[in-house]
């Protein structure tokens, strides 16, 4: 055997492990800390009408949950930097948090969002076009998103009504950032459960339910 297919089958075999072909990370809305000057991602943002974001928790989740696939996907629109008045990726800065902050291989994090898809149905959009343009990314035809709970159901549906993936043959499995970390740190259970409990989730829901009752009636219009 040549080198060069000894190489080959090392891949190969070292591919076979993970359990999914890719991980996708649905993004968040990011603040700015004017005293920092840099953006962060904290459980809730008042200025964002559905309040409840976890942009940091769905990076410590991608963290726990790497070692399923090869390659993490991070999704998400831009905010503007209210500094500089320009748009910035909150891929890309969802991407630094989980490659610096939590030290997640810099070759492994894809940042692969657009500007414009500020919404779930920009990001079920982003991973297709992304599947289209990497073909061969898709050994197993299994993709797993990482998402956290109080977006899953609306996320699910819109991924669902797309037809790309079934047409296609590809497999999506949902994973709640929330379940991944309580797993392995039990106390965090805890304090989702007040995050669950306070008034801004209580405002999430009730948009929640609106976006899930509007995508049944057919007259859901995105919120960036």
């Amino acid at each position: 055997m040549t080198y060069e297919n000894l190489q080959t089958s090392a891949l190969e075999s070292i591919e076979s492990e993970h359990e999914y072909d890719a991980i996708l990370v649905l993004g968040a809305v990011m603040e700015w800390n004017h005293a920092s000057h840099k953006w962060e991602f904290p459980p809730i943002i008042d200025r964002y009408a559905g309040k409840l974001v976890m942009g940091k928790i769905r990076a410590f989740a991608t963290k726990e949950a790497q070692d399923l696939a090869p390659v993490i996907l991070v999704t998400g629109g831009s905010d503007v930097n209210p500094e500089t008045g320009q748009r910035e990726s909150r891929s890309v800065e969802l991407s630094k948090v989980m490659t610096d902050t939590y030290r997640i291989p810099k070759d492994k994090v894809i940042p692969m969002g657009t500007a414009e898809a500020s919404h779930t149905l920009g990001n079920a959009e982003n991973l297709i076009k992304y599947i289209e343009e990497n073909p061969d990314v898709l050994k197993k035809k299994r993709i797993a998103i990482i998402s956290p709970r109080f977006q899953a159901e609306r996320a699910r549906m819109m991924f669902e009504m797309n037809p790309y993936f079934t047409e296609h043959g590809v497999s999506v499995d949902w994973l709640m950032a929330e379940d991944i970390i309580e797993d392995k740190y039990p106390k965090f259970k805890a304090w989702a459960e007040r995050l669950y409990n306070s008034p801004e989730a209580e405002i999430n829901r009730t948009l929640e339910k609106k976006g899930i009752d509007d995508l049944k009636s057919g007259k859901y219009k995105p919120v960036s």
